[in-house]
């Protein structure tokens, strides 16, 4: 209960409202955004998965994030039980809107690029600081509309909520990303000087 009180779990719990009826009532709403070769359309639901990311890995920021940095075994159990549960909870209520609001192969496209934006989240967290965890994901949605099509109008491997449920390149980036975020969780500031010090 100590470990819930100063990470605003009340806050989080509306956000995640908030995002799941955004979901329900305009996830197939589109935005037109610039391509290198035309335009494409982005729905909602995508700028909404980023969302669900950032929530999910920012929920461990804290209010005494300077002292739980010193914190020892069970503060980094409770932080990556919450961690896990905050993903768990955000695949369940996305997934279930697009269930309802769309389909279940639309469900499988937010969800899997719910997971890719999750581990950017971790590690932007790590690298920016926990309340910022949502600025690579969103920092990543422009490349993915200007850049994500090559010159015959097809979708490229890596464009991960263009790319279809069935795309295995996007099933592989969802691996790299969550590596890449498990590590970034992993490597706190002290193992990382340990591990500079050992060079």
């Amino acid at each position: 209960m100590l470990f819930a009180r100063p990470r605003l779990a009340g806050r989080a719990a509306l956000a995640a409202a908030g995002l799941t009826a955004l979901q329900l009532g305009f996830g197939s709403v589109g935005m037109s955004l610039p391509g290198a070769y035309d335009d494409s359309t982005l729905q909602l639901r995508m700028v909404l998965a980023a969302a669900w990311a950032g929530l999910a890995a920012g929920s461990l920021h804290s209010g005494m994030s300077s002292w739980e940095a010193a914190g020892g075994r069970r503060v980094r159990r409770a932080e990556r039980a919450q961690l896990l549960a905050a993903v768990v909870v955000a695949l369940g209520l996305s997934g279930g809107a697009e269930l309802i609001a769309a389909s279940p192969a639309s469900a499988v496209v937010v969800g899997r690029a719910l997971l890719i934006w999750w581990g950017i989240a971790v590690l932007s967290g790590r690298l920016l600081g926990r309340q910022q965890a949502w600025v690579l994901p969103v920092a990543t949605i422009f490349p993915l509309s200007y850049l994500g099509w090559d010159g015959s109008g097809s979708v490229r491997w890596w464009n991960w909520p263009w790319a279809g449920p069935w795309s295995a390149g996007c099933w592989v980036l969802v691996a790299v990303s969550l590596a890449v975020g498990a590590a970034a969780w992993w490597l706190t500031p002290w193992r990382w000087r340990a591990l500079t010090r050992r060079r």
